[in-house]
Order: structure tokens, then C-alpha cells, then sequence
């Protein structure tokens, strides 16, 4: 789900002003602890998120349904956080968004798929899956959209605080 969108972030086209920066330490760290908190607080994000809409799945619905929309919801937060991966201080939301086709074209493949998964009987048959409403669609895109949400917050936060 996430394999190709990640793989098509090494072609990203380039943040404009990054031949001005300066090189980095040859002996500095690619996991520093900020990105390491970042980590561990999406993946919390994701956790919970995902966590959280099985539970209440589970109160009105059956467990192939809430299992159907937890792994949903799992699937739709990979599509927004590789966006997190695009830019890592400035709004993911630039000049570039759209720039990638190649990005696009793997988030399209990775939604027919679930999709398809979803949605169609001899996938439903191999991954246990159930039809989902439209209504939980939106509702695993909500809860999945809050790690895209976040990260942006944060961006703005760092831009507020120590403006470019």
C-alpha cells in the first residue's frame, strides 16, 4: 500500500532554494531525535486513529465490517502521511503539489486497489473484507486526513516561530 508512492518520492522535483542551503555535516544524523518524535507521533496518530474507528465499528456493526473500515482507515492514513514525506518544514500544499505524476498515478493505483478490495467479491473473499458505506469512506478519510492535518499544523507552527 505504501511501497510505490514511497518509491516515487525519489523522484520529486527539488524545493526551490535547496542549492542555497548549505551542505549538511557529513557526520550528522539522517534520524534526529525531531524526526524520530515525528515518527513516534504519527505512528501514535495512526494507531489510534485506526484503533479507534474499529471500537466504534464494533459497537453498531459486525467484526468484518469494523475490520473491513480499521484496515481502510490504516490504508487511507499511508496515502495521506506520504505527503508528510514530500516536504519536511515547508506546506506540503506548494507550487510542486501536483508535479509528481508518478506519485499520483501510485496513489491512484493503491486506492483502486483497496478499492477492489473492498468492494469486489473475489478480493472480499481473499482479504475477508465486507462492503463499505459511503458514509464510513468518508469517515476513515477524516480520521486518516488528521496526520496530513497535524504535520501541516506543525510546518505552520516552525513558520511562525522561526519565519524563512
Amino acid at each position: 500500500m505504501d511501497g510505490p508512492p514511497a518509491m516515487t518520492l525519489g523522484i520529486e522535483p527539488p524545493r526551490p532554494g535547496l542549492m542555497q542551503d548549505p551542505p549538511r555535516r557529513p557526520d550528522s544524523q539522517i534520524l534526529t531525535w525531531s524526526r524520530l518524535a515525528r515518527l513516534i507521533l504519527y505512528g501514535a496518530t495512526m494507531m489510534v486513529g485506526t484503533l479507534g474507528v474499529f471500537w466504534f465499528a464494533l459497537q453498531t456493526t459486525s467484526e468484518a465490517y469494523a475490520l473491513t473500515l480499521a484496515f481502510t482507515t490504516f490504508v487511507l492514513f499511508q496515502v495521506f502521511n506520504v505527503f508528510n514525506a514530500r516536504a519536511e518544514f515547508r506546506s506540503t500544499f506548494n507550487r510542486n503539489f501536483l508535479k509528481n505524476g508518478k506519485l499520483w498515478l501510485a496513489l491512484l493505483g493503491v486506492m483502486l486497489l483497496q478499492i477492489m478490495a473492498v468492494h469486489w467479491a473475489p478480493a472480499q473473499a481473499i482479504f475477508n473484507t465486507v462492503d463499505l458505506r459511503a458514509a464510513d469512506w468518508g469517515l476513515a478519510t477524516l480520521i486518516a486526513s488528521s496526520v496530513l492535518f497535524l504535520d501541516e499544523a506543525r510546518k505552520l507552527a516552525l513558520r511562525i516561530v522561526k519565519p524563512a
